[in-house]
C-alpha cells in the first residue's frame, strides 16, 4: 500500500518528535520534507534528517508529493497553517493547543469541512494503556456514578525556559500560560474521560514568572453528568510533579499518574490484568522534552488508517475543539470573577 508522505511545518522542538515518529513506520509513512519561517533552521533540519528544505510554507504545500502536513509551530500561528494547508488539499497534524481562539477554532473548521481534508490535533496521551483501560471501565459503568472527576498538573519551568523563545508565555501567540499550553493535555484526558463540562469557576495569576499570562491556576467544574471536579494548574512549583487525574464514584476509583493506573480500587472486582504503577515519566512536570515518541506514532498512525479507511481519527478537530473551548471558558471566569456556563 503507497506510504503517506508528510511535511512538516515548524522546525521546533516538538518537530524532532514529529520527524522521529513519522521514521519509527517506515512501511506506512515517509517524511518528504520540512518549512520555517527561518530558513536556517529549516535547512539545518533537513539536512539532520536527509529531507527537502522547501524555501517556504506555501512552496510546501503546493507540493503534489505531500499528503499530510503537520504543524509544529507555536500556537497562535496554527490556524493560518491549517486554513492555508486545507485549501491546498492537504490533510493536517496538529499540535496542541488546536488554537488559542474561538475564530481562530471557527476558520480551521469551516476550511476543513469546506475542502473535506482530515484535521487530527495530537492529544497522544489517549494511546495510553493506562488511559485507554479507564475509558472502558467507565464505559462498562464499573465506577458506578460519575462523582468527582480532578486534575492536578504542577510542573516546573524555570525562567529560561520562557526566555528560550520570545513566544512563550504571551497572550497573543502562547494564548494562555500554564493551562493553555502544559496543561491542555491533562485538560484533553478529563474531558476525554468525565465527557463534557456545563459550568466553570475559576481564580489565576501569574506568582512567580514574569509573564504575560498565568503561572498559576485553580478551577472548579461541574459536569453535565452531575460530577463535580477541581482543575489545578502551575508551572511555578518545586521540583514539579507528574499529572495525577482521579476518578471517583460511587461503586470505585481509578488514580491515573501521568499515563499510569496508580489506583485501581473498584468494589467486587476480579480484574487480573490491572498492573498498578506510579510513573515518572513525562515531560510535563519538569523536563519539557523527556517524552516518548510512542503516543505521537500511535495518532500519526490512526491518522494514515482513518484517511485510508474512509473514518474519522480517534481525535478529530470536533475533539480537538474540546479542551480549548474549555479552558477559554475557565479564563473568562477567571477574568470576570463570575461562573461561566458552556452550554
Amino acid at each position: 500500500m503507497k506510504k503517506m508522505r508528510f511535511g512538516i511545518i515548524g522546525c521546533g522542538v516538538i518537530a524532532e518528535f514529529h520527524a522521529n515518529a513519522i521514521f519509527s513506520m517506515p512501511d506506512e509513512a515517509e517524511l518528504v520534507g520540512v518549512a520555517d519561517v527561518r530558513k536556517d533552521a529549516a535547512d539545518a533540519f533537513a539536512k539532520k534528517h536527509g529531507v527537502r528544505a522547501f524555501a517556504s510554507v506555501e512552496e510546501m504545500i503546493a507540493c503534489p508529493e505531500i499528503d499530510i502536513v503537520n504543524i509544529c509551530t507555536p500556537s497562535g500561528f496554527h490556524a493560518d497553517a491549517a486554513v492555508l494547508a486545507s485549501d491546498g488539499g492537504k490533510h493536517i497534524i496538529v499540535e496542541k493547543p488546536m488554537a488559542i481562539t474561538k475564530d481562530q477554532l471557527d476558520r480551521m473548521t469551516e476550511a476543513c469541512e469546506r475542502n473535506g481534508t482530515v484535521l487530527s490535533v495530537i492529544s497522544q496521551n489517549r494511546f495510553l494503556h493506562g488511559v485507554t483501560m479507564t475509558k472502558k471501565a467507565l464505559e462498562d459503568g464499573l465506577l458506578g456514578k460519575l462523582v468527582c472527576a480532578d486534575i492536578y498538573m504542577k510542573y516546573s519551568r524555570s525562567p529560561q525556559y520562557y526566555e528560550s523563545a520570545a513566544w512563550r508565555g504571551t497572550r497573543a501567540i502562547d494564548g494562555g500560560g500554564a493551562l493553555m499550553n502544559q496543561g491542555i493535555h491533562g485538560i484533553d484526558l478529563l474531558l476525554y474521560l468525565a465527557g463534557p463540562v456545563k459550568r466553570v469557576s475559576a481564580f489565576a495569576g501569574t506568582l512567580v514568572h514574569a509573564i504575560e499570562v498565568e503561572d498559576t491556576l485553580s478551577a472548579v467544574l461541574e459536569f453535565d453528568s452531575g460530577a463535580f471536579g477541581v482543575v489545578q494548574a502551575t508551572t511555578s512549583v518545586y521540583p514539579g510533579y507528574p499529572r495525577r487525574l482521579e476518578l471517583n464514584g460511587s461503586k470505585g476509583t481509578i488514580v491515573l499518574n501521568e499515563g499510569s493506573i496508580e489506583r485501581w480500587d473498584i468494589l467486587n472486582d476480579t480484574s487480573q490484568d490491572v498492573v498498578l504503577q506510579p510513573s515518572f515519566t513525562g515531560g510535563s512536570f519538569a523536563t519539557p522534552t523527556a517524552i516518548s515518541i510512542d503516543g505521537h506514532a500511535c495518532q500519526i498512525r490512526d491518522v494514515i488508517h482513518a484517511i485510508r479507511e474512509g473514518r474519522k481519527p480517534l481525535i478529530d478537530l470536533y475533539e480537538g475543539r474540546k479542551p480549548v473551548e474549555l479552558i477559554l471558558a475557565i479564563y473568562k471566569s477567571a477574568e470576570t470573577g463570575s461562573p461561566v456556563t458552556l452550554h
